[in-house]
């Protein structure tokens, strides 16, 4: 037998499921098991789990491996490992890069986006074949949020809203992992963001090259776990959601402000006019000079001029970063894409 014979597209899964963890000892077994059996239900054999170790220093790799093995899981899963903390964005891309199937899913391995998720994006991918990519929203009519407090709701509500506006786009969940991808489309993006922000990165860059995005509707669960690492967590998170709102407003800035600046620009310069008309219907009616009215009115129309500056700088700027995104779509050796070591299944010595 051709040990190297081509695989058939029989041989191929319908689907790779990327998820990254790190430091997930307490949970990792059971959210495993669990995305195991739903998988197995929803797809049979045609599916690969890519779980990515992101630099783990508990014992989430051994525990993992114990509940892999009882799983008879060795052709179903395979767990890429690193020892060094990278960030989950590049744990995400590592897993993407390395996967096979035709559709690509990145989501939480705890199913706290609903057991049926997976099945659902690559649903609507296969039945909208026009789409690149599929995002999960709970902003969505017929999504939600559950368990999640209402500081948090207002705070991802509030951020999706102006990042929404920004990228003008219909998207209302910019910043969530939960996604459908293309693998043709997604594979051959460069990617420079290793953290959260990679979610936006990719956004970004995937509507900017011209790639067209869908929502479904979801229901994110806020397990225990989760609320119980955010509750130990709260002594720190003043500096976590500064760091993020300071990453995301970067991205807000390059994505679409050049309509914003130029909105601006046409109401000061209107408001400008309004004050210089003001002055000559005084100097008119009154024999006198508005001097006040027609100063403040030039000091808007230079406003304007600023901003109108800044509408054609951004515009430059977005054209120039399209152009470098368009460059670098394909290239052989992303940088994010070095390969991390198989962990599982472990080589038979």
């Amino acid at each position: 037998m051709d040990h190297h014979a081509p695989k058939t597209i029989a041989t191929y899964p319908a689907v790779s499921v990327v998820c990254p963890f790190f430091n997930e000892e307490a949970i990792i077994e059971r959210a495993v098991q669990r995305m195991l059996m739903n998988l197995r239900q929803q797809f049979g054999d045609a599916f690969e789990l890519i779980l990515v170790n992101d630099g783990s220093k508990d014992k989430s790799l051994e525990r993992l491996f114990g509940v892999l093995v009882a799983e008879r899981a060795e052709k179903q899963v395979r767990v890429l490992s690193y020892p060094i903390n990278q960030g989950r964005g590049r744990a995400i891309k590592i897993g993407i890069d390395e996967a096979t199937a035709p559709i690509i899913v990145t989501t939480e391995a705890d199913c706290s986006w609903g057991d049926d998720i997976v099945q659902r994006l690559h649903a609507e991918l296969v039945a909208h074949p026009e789409a690149d990519f599929v995002i999960a929203s709970p902003h969505r009519e017929g999504g939600s949020l559950v368990n999640v407090s209402p500081a948090r709701v207002f705070l991802t509500q509030a951020g999706n809203r102006l990042i929404r506006l920004f990228f003008d786009s219909s998207v209302t969940m910019n910043t969530g992992m939960t996604r459908g991808y293309r693998a043709a489309v997604i594979q051959p993006l460069l990617t420079e963001e290793n953290g959260k922000e990679f979610h936006l990165e990719v956004l970004l860059k995937l509507l900017g090259l011209g790639f067209r995005a869908r929502e479904i509707p979801a229901t994110l669960t806020w397990l225990d776990h989760k609320l119980q690492r955010d509750g130990a967590a709260k002594r720190k998170s003043s500096t976590k959601i500064f760091k993020t709102i300071t990453s995301h407003l970067r991205f807000i800035a390059i994505a679409q402000p050049v309509r914003h600046f130029a909105f601006l620009t046409a109401l000061i310069a209107l408001l400008g006019c309004g004050f210089i008309a003001a002055a000559v219907a005084m100097l008119v009616t009154h024999a006198a000079p508005a001097i006040y009215l027609a100063l403040v009115g030039l000091i808007l129309f230079v406003i304007a001029l600023l901003f109108a500056g800044f509408s054609i700088l951004f515009f430059q700027l977005r054209e120039l970063a399209r152009t470098n995104w368009m460059q670098g779509y394909g290239a052989r050796t992303p940088p994010t894409a070095k390969p991390a070591e198989l962990a599982f299944p472990v080589k038979a010595s």
